[in-house]
């Protein structure tokens, strides 16, 4: 008896439907196994992909750049701003040490030009009283010219 539809043998075909069902079983395992595989790989790269630690070791560079650039943003972001009336205050206290340093400046311009110019005449009044002292003497009185000076030299 043969089948019409396949035109073998009941007996054959069911052995080979057999061997069908088992080559389909073997090949369906191995593309569970294969597919648990890839599943497998997709797992550990996005776990590595979503590791921040795995990141930050992969890419020194850049990581220090990004925590860099976000410190300033967060730095800028917090930065507390001066109400109108500190802003007055600093602007008074500039102008208040730029005319303190004004005069200061001028004060001692001022003393140190005459304390220089005052010494000078001092000494030079000093060297001429000195000198015309030496000589009235010498003239009027016959000693030497300066009074503390040996004559044996």
């Amino acid at each position: 008896m043969k089948d019409q539809t396949t035109g073998t043998s009941p007996a054959l075909s069911l052995s080979s439907e057999d061997r069908n069902t088992a080559d389909l079983r073997r090949n369906i395992e191995e593309q569970k196994e294969a597919i648990a595989g890839t599943i497998h790989q997709i797992d550990q790269r996005i776990q590595r992909s979503t590791d921040w630690r795995a990141q930050v070791s992969d890419h020194a560079l850049l990581s220090v750049g990004v925590a860099f650039v976000a410190g300033g943003l967060m730095s800028a972001f917090f930065t507390r701003k001066p109400t109108p009336r500190e802003r007055m205050l600093d602007a008074l206290a500039e102008s208040f040490e730029d005319v303190t340093c004004r005069v200061r400046n001028r004060v001692v311009a001022q003393l140190t030009s005459s304390v220089t110019t005052s010494v000078v005449k001092a000494v030079g009044a000093a060297l001429v009283a000195k000198l015309a002292a030496a000589y009235v003497s010498e003239k009027w009185n016959g000693e030497p010219r300066f009074a503390d000076q040996d004559h044996n030299n």
